[in-house]
This record gives structure tokens, C-alpha cells and sequence, in this order.
């Protein structure tokens, strides 16, 4: 994705959050970012020691892309500090297992659990 576009998408996840905010939802802000040059801004907005999101669907399939994953989460965590992650996707212990040894709780929903349930549902 163009640069300009890996921007705007992190402006807007930050406007919706501020939106919801300011309604009253509570809000675990959802941190994505693209490619090395979003590192530096993909944490703007977010407060520190709280509770912060990460999906991981098409981050970590291919080598290149697990690499461009787990040195942005390094950069999230070294910059928010955050008490927990919820992980929404795949959560391999190679990349989360050194932030749960720093004392940062991983919530993990597993990547199909949807289909599961719907199987389960046509089971019964």
C-alpha cells in the first residue's frame, strides 16, 4: 500500500477511536501499521500503559512480512508500554513469548474461531 495511504489509514483509526471516545464506548485502540516507514508514527495518539489491540491475519505468513510484524510490535511496546496485547489472529510464542516475559498479558482470540463455532453449529 502507498505510503500516503498507510497514513491515512492510521489518521483514521485514530478519529473513529476519538469519535467513539467521545460518545462514551470505551476503546482498546487497534495498532496497525504498514512497513517501516509507519513505525514512527503508528503509536501517535495512543496513551501509554494501557491496553492496545494487534491483528495479525496476512502479517505473518511469509517471512519478509513476519519480519516487518514482530520489529513494529518491538517498536509499540518499547513506546506504549503496554499492560496487555489482545491479539487478534495467528500469536506464535516466537514473536509474543518476550513480551509476556516482560509482564505484558496476552489476550489471544484464535484466528478460526468463527469457523469453528459455525462447524460446531452445523454439527449439532
Amino acid at each position: 500500500m502507498p505510503f500516503v495511504m498507510q497514513l491515512w489509514n492510521i489518521y483514521r483509526s485514530r478519529a473513529i477511536g476519538h469519535w467513539l471516545q467521545v460518545n462514551g464506548i470505551k476503546v482498546i485502540p487497534n495498532i496497525r501499521y504498514g512497513d517501516r516507514r509507519t513505525y514512527k508514527c503508528c503509536c501517535d495518539g495512543i496513551s501509554k500503559n494501557c491496553v492496545i489491540s494487534v491483528g495479525s491475519h496476512g502479517t505473518i505468513k511469509n517471512v519478509e512480512d513476519r519480519i516487518i510484524f514482530a520489529n513494529g510490535l518491538d517498536v509499540v511496546v518499547k513506546r506504549l508500554h503496554p499492560i496487555a496485547i489482545v491479539v487478534y489472529g495467528a500469536c506464535p510464542d516466537a514473536i509474543f513469548d518476550k513480551y509476556k516475559q516482560q509482564s505484558v498479558q496476552i489476550i489471544h482470540f484464535e484466528p478460526d474461531y468463527y469457523y469453528q463455532l459455525s462447524l460446531e453449529m452445523e454439527v449439532d
